[in-house]
């Protein structure tokens, strides 16, 4: 069965999005044709640019980071929920991605 993560994208204190992205996720699992998990970056505490190599090439030297990818690798297609900052999407999801 196809696999869908719902990213949660922002990691500021305060945030809405996590009740946006909770609504997506109850919406979402009322379809028979896929699973779905929700996925919350903040959980990963990735660090801004950490790791010597581009993602690209998946050499990953940090805990976190594996753990990060193992994670995404998991789902066959994603959902990003996040806030918009000054026309672009927040630090903490760039990085992450």
């Amino acid at each position: 069965m196809t696999k869908i993560g719902i990213i949660l994208g922002s990691t500021k204190p305060g945030r809405n999005g996590e009740a946006v992205a909770k609504w997506v996720y109850n919406i979402a699992k009322q379809r028979e044709d896929a699973q779905f998990e929700l996925v919350d970056v903040k959980d990963f505490d990735l660090p801004l640019y950490d790791e010597p190599y581009p993602a690209a090439m998946q050499k990953y030297t940090k805990e976190h980071t594996k753990k990060w990818s193992k994670k995404i690798s998991e789902f066959d297609g994603y959902v990003l929920v996040t806030a918009e900052y000054n026309h672009g999407i927040p630090g903490a999801l760039k990085n992450a991605i």
